[in-house]
This record gives C-alpha cells, sequence and structure tokens, in this order.
C-alpha cells in the first residue's frame, strides 16, 4: 500500500481520535489507544505516523471503538458514521435503533467526558455519583 493511502488512514484516525475524545488533548497514551485497539502501543504509533494501518481483522475493531464506518477510515468512503435509519416499531423497544444501546444524549456524555484527563474524569465521576445519591434520597 502506498505512503499517501497510509497518510490518509493517518489523517481520518486522528480525526476520529479526537472526535471520540481520545486525540492528544485527552491525554490517553498510545498504550492506552493499543489496549482499546487489542494491538501494542508501537503499533498505534505506526498508524498515527503514517508508517502502517491495522490489518483487515483489526480494521472493524478499530472502526467501532471510534464510532465510524471501517470503509471511511480506511477508504475514506462516506459517509463517516453510520446512519441511524434503522428504527424498530415493536413491543417495548418500539422507537430504539437495534444494536445502540445508548442515546444521543448519552453518546454526547461520553464524548465530552472522553475529552477530559484523567484526573477531572475521577472528579466528574465523583461530583456524578454524589449528586444522585443526594437526589435518590
Amino acid at each position: 500500500m502506498s505512503r499517501k493511502a497510509h497518510d490518509g488512514f493517518s489523517e481520518r484516525f486522528k480525526q476520529a481520535l479526537d472526535e471520540a475524545g481520545l486525540g492528544p488533548k485527552s491525554e490517553t497514551t498510545q498504550k492506552e489507544l493499543g489496549r482499546l485497539f487489542g494491538v501494542s502501543g508501537q503499533a498505534v504509533k505506526k498508524w498515527l505516523d503514517g508508517d502502517s494501518i491495522p490489518a483487515a481483522e483489526r480494521a472493524p475493531v478499530v472502526a467501532k471503538q471510534l464510532g465510524v464506518r471501517r470503509a471511511w477510515l480506511l477508504d475514506n468512503e462516506l459517509p463517516m458514521r453510520v446512519l441511524n435509519s434503522a428504527i424498530t416499531e415493536d413491543g417495548k423497544h418500539y422507537g430504539s435503533v437495534p444494536d445502540h444501546d445508548l442515546t444521543y444524549e448519552e453518546q454526547q456524555v461520553l464524548l465530552f467526558y472522553r475529552r477530559l484527563n484523567k484526573k477531572m474524569q475521577k472528579n466528574w465521576l465523583k461530583l456524578l455519583k454524589d449528586f444522585v445519591e443526594t437526589t435518590e434520597k
């Protein structure tokens, strides 16, 4: 595969990391990213530097963890994300999107949470826990 293709992947990978709150500002280490994607930190470094791309069996895992389409991540095939058009209309799951457990608001909370550094994440969780415990009394 050409260097240009690797560079294209690298840019899309960085974009997806940033949008998932896992970019450089998140202070997430390459080793932590490696654990998330089931590879070594060195493999993540190579992806970021444009020296390589994920193996065919690893690419769907990376794309899923980042919430993007594999075809977009590897080949720049639009759209970036799957469109949520499949709505169920049966029983207790009426209006839900199959295979998606989070609401839009929950996804937004998660994305903002991921943008926080580790210390802020810990403080935010404690604050949220305390708030929930207070409101349940």
